[in-house]
């Protein structure tokens, strides 16, 4: 077989695959947590082989918040990374579109966005230190699929 023509069915061969790969799916929802709660989405995905996960998450804050991203039988192919600290600032919305290979598990898949910690306001010597941001009483976090 000529090597372009042999090329060209590796290739083919390999779109086939990436093809047919399994979809992973998301627990869809908004939730609300206050400090040392987490919201947890489920992912459910085949028990048989890995999965392909595609999601978006928004998390808000309405004072400075600590949050750790986590997770359970997740490759992330993007940003955040499980045990990443994430600093979200008082009014700020950031938003991840998580990308990643989900492991063929036992149905206890999972992401998680852990609010941990209120960020210490920095106050020097002739600041007024009441005026500093609050920390954030809760934060929302709200997940969904992506096609």
């Amino acid at each position: 077989m000529p090597f372009p023509a042999l090329a060209a069915g590796l290739l083919a061969l390999m779109l086939a695959g990436a093809a047919s790969a399994a979809t992973a799916r998301i627990e869809e929802g908004s939730k609300l947590i206050g400090k040392g709660e987490a919201a947890e989405f489920r992912i459910s995905s085949s028990p048989d082989e890995s999965s392909e996960l595609r999601a978006s998450c928004e998390v808000s804050a309405g004072g400075d918040a600590g949050i750790t991203f986590d997770g359970e039988h997740y490759i992330p192919l993007s940003e955040p990374s499980v045990g990443d600290v994430l600093t979200i600032t008082a009014g700020e919305t950031r938003r991840f579109d998580l990308t990643g290979t989900v492991e063929k598990n036992r149905g206890d898949a999972y992401i998680a966005f852990s609010f941990h910690d209120v960020p210490a306001s920095m106050c020097f010597p002739g600041m007024v230190c009441e005026s500093a941001p609050a920390g954030a009483k809760n934060v929302s976090v709200a997940c969904r699929n992506v096609k």
